[in-house]
């Protein structure tokens, strides 16, 4: 879901529906708004943070900022974008959906109490 906020804020700034200055709604008011989950809001607006789109003022609120990124910050999230495309579809050519990948991935995260534990099976 953070994805699609991503396009669809790039695609206002981009059209001109958004502008360089024009503050954006808070998390929980998107949340509420698109019935969706805080967290993927927030998620959003750090990916549209680190592409340059919008700058967060503590105590004022989010703009849009349109900040260039550095070339390489811009060429690590290409680089990041592509190799999720194709964890997706190698996960889907094996017969997992996006969210068995998710859940992998968020397994990840969690440290394992014995190195030779195997991945939980369901």
């Amino acid at each position: 879901m953070s994805r699609q906020i991503v396009d669809r804020v790039w695609l206002e700034v981009v059209d001109g529906t958004l502008r360089t200055g024009d503050r954006m709604p808070t998390t929980r008011q998107l949340s509420i708004e698109l019935g969706l989950n805080p967290r993927s809001i927030d998620r959003a607006y750090q990916h549209l943070e680190q592409l340059g789109v919008l700058a967060t003022r503590p105590g004022e609120g989010t703009f849009v900022s349109l900040n260039a990124p550095d070339g390489e910050i811009r060429q690590r999230w290409v680089k990041l974008d592509q190799l999720c495309r194709e964890a997706a579809s190698q996960a889907g050519a094996l017969g997992f959906s996006i969210d068995d990948l998710i859940d992998a991935l968020v397994d990840l995260r969690i440290p394992r109490n014995n190195s030779n534990d195997s991945p939980r099976q369901e």
